[in-house]
């Protein structure tokens, strides 16, 4: 009897394993929503309104805009807000109207913080702007009470996951009243304000007018996530670090989740295997002759393939035409189609629009940012589906950051530029149909080989692959086999440096490589002497 149990736990755990797709990625673990509708403008003092003139429209557009005072306001500075819009397009009221259907621009006024409001009041209006702000109005506040558009206890959540305080003389005395305000609320960011700055955020980006600055803050985590500070100030120049004058606040809003969840990546990562279906993951440029027929072959061939498309857009709407849909029907496949949303929900309850991955035995990623993805799908049910394709033997593909985004670790998807392959709050981002690596792309085209050096060094418990333009890791089970034009690059940190001081291995097409023992099984190096 007890051999007998001893060999269903083996069957258990070898059955277990079989499965190969492990979804273990959780929906909570992103924000539901990623963007706000509309703009939130913060301005502590506004001494000069001019710095409004970034976010109001064309002054020539057909725009509503309402001024509410409460609390005296000097007429010069009425008249430099009243010079801001055309006559008789800013309307001058006591409190906020009960109706702002028809206003593009509201304008709330506080000069002394607000006496006698209880908490019911506060909810009613939050309910009000918030209406107005999903219509796509511009909402300004100002004044000492701006920062109870933050999720503190007392504000209006109207910046998700934002706890704002008016900054002082006093930097470090600050920062320190940042850290003991977010001591008690975990998964929230810390923003101080000074006086004379106007903070706006737009969709999802920060950005700061005038002569004063904001600081951005996101707690440390013990062990393995230090505190991030992040100073942000007017642009100055063209050429300036865009990351010197913008913030992403689903970035920040990650970071500060990530410091509630277990360690990422685990310093025992999964290894790298896929047990069903195969990956076929593309460095970016040109495709390799012959690799799309051979990925629709692998999904079941010209009659039989249920493809799906899921391309890489920021914008919530795209084409109905997908180019690599209407490429697939050239070539005969008849049973093509595409997904998009940027809306998390959605691509977790949503039926209809799950359906095509519910059957499809190939699914496409396309080139872009591959944030995008992430924000999209990870911890979806459509994620689940997604896995799943592979579970039934299917094949996943990708180019670019279609390459990037099927590790379970995200390398390169930061929101702002792409220039760190450490993206805070989006390392925990890739789809993971493949764990224990990170995967880069264009890659010797764009010199990113110190970048992975980078990543390796301080994760080398990961194996760092670069694909260049052109080529293609095709992946079953533990074995990838190269082929196109360029070559692969393994970076494995568990090995010594090689002779010539290089840290990674580079093989060309007709190579393969065992991801899971990390040694090449074939180099083709010198198969053309």
């Amino acid at each position: 009897m007890r051999h007998l149990s001893i060999s269903l736990i083996l069957l258990f755990c070898v059955t277990g394993q079989t499965r190969g797709q492990v979804f273990d990625e959780r929906y909570t673990d992103w924000p539901e929503r990623t963007f706000i509708s509309g703009t939130i403008v913060v301005a502590p003092s506004l001494d000069d309104p001019s710095l409004l003139q970034p976010v109001l429209p064309d002054p020539t557009a057909d725009t509503s805009a309402a001024l509410v005072t409460q609390g005296d306001v000097s007429p010069k500075w009425l008249a430099e807000v009243q010079s801001l819009f055309k006559e008789d397009q800013l309307s001058l009221h006591p409190l906020v109207p009960d109706t702002l259907q028809h206003v593009d621009i509201l304008i709330l006024c506080t000069r002394a913080p607000a006496a006698d409001v209880t908490a019911q009041d506060v909810t009613k209006l939050h309910a009000k702007l918030q209406e107005f702000l999903d219509h796509n109005g511009t909402l300004v506040l100002v004044g000492p009470d701006c920062v109870s558009a933050g999720s503190q206890a007392s504000g209006m959540k109207l910046i998700p996951d934002a706890i704002l305080q008016l900054a002082t003389d006093d930097p470090e005395s600050d920062l320190q009243q940042l850290r003991t305000a977010l001591s008690g609320q975990p998964r929230q960011f810390g923003i101080s304000l000074s006086r004379q700055a106007v903070l706006i955020l737009k969709g999802r980006k920060f950005r700061v007018v005038g002569d004063g600055s904001a600081t951005f803050m996101v707690p440390g985590n013990g062990d393995w996530l230090p505190e991030r500070i992040q100073i942000l100030k007017q642009q100055t120049s063209r050429r300036q670090d865009p990351n010197e004058y913008l913030v992403d606040l689903t970035e920040w809003r990650r970071e500060a989740i990530e410091r509630t969840l277990e360690q990422f990546p685990p310093a025992t990562p999964p290894t790298p295997h896929v047990e069903n279906g195969t990956l076929v993951i593309v460095g970016g440029g040109g495709m390799p002759e012959g690799l799309m027929e051979r990925f629709v072959e692998l999904a079941g061939g010209y009659d039989n393939a249920k493809l799906v498309y899921i391309p890489c857009a920021e914008e919530p709407r795209v084409s109905p035409r997908q180019r690599t849909v209407e490429e697939w029907k050239k070539m005969g496949v008849q049973h093509a189609t595409f997904l998009h949303t940027k809306d998390r929900h959605k691509a977790n309850t949503d039926e209809e629009f799950l359906k095509p991955l519910t059957d499809a035995t190939g699914i496409w990623f396309g080139g872009g940012r591959q944030w995008n993805m992430a924000d999209s799908y990870y911890g979806t049910k459509a994620h689940r589906l997604m896995k799943q394709v592979l579970q039934r033997g299917g094949v996943i593909g990708g180019s670019s950051a279609g390459a990037s985004i099927q590790a379970r670790y995200l390398a390169r998807a930061t929101p702002i530029l792409n220039f760190r392959i450490m993206a805070p709050g989006y390392e925990r981002g890739g789809l993971g149909f493949i764990g224990g690596v990170a995967i880069d792309q264009h890659f010797s085209q764009r010199n990113r080989q110190a970048d992975m050096s980078v990543l390796v060094q301080r994760y080398p418990q990961l194996l760092g692959i670069g694909i260049d333009e052109s080529t293609a890791l095709i992946v079953n089970k533990s074995v990838g086999d190269i082929v196109g034009d360029g070559q692969v690059y393994f970076y494995d940190h568990q090995k010594p440096t090689n002779g010539d001081n290089t840290d990674y291995e580079a093989f060309p097409v007709g190579s393969s490589y065992d991801l899971a023992t990390r040694t090449v099984i074939v180099d083709a190096t010198n198969k053309s002497e």
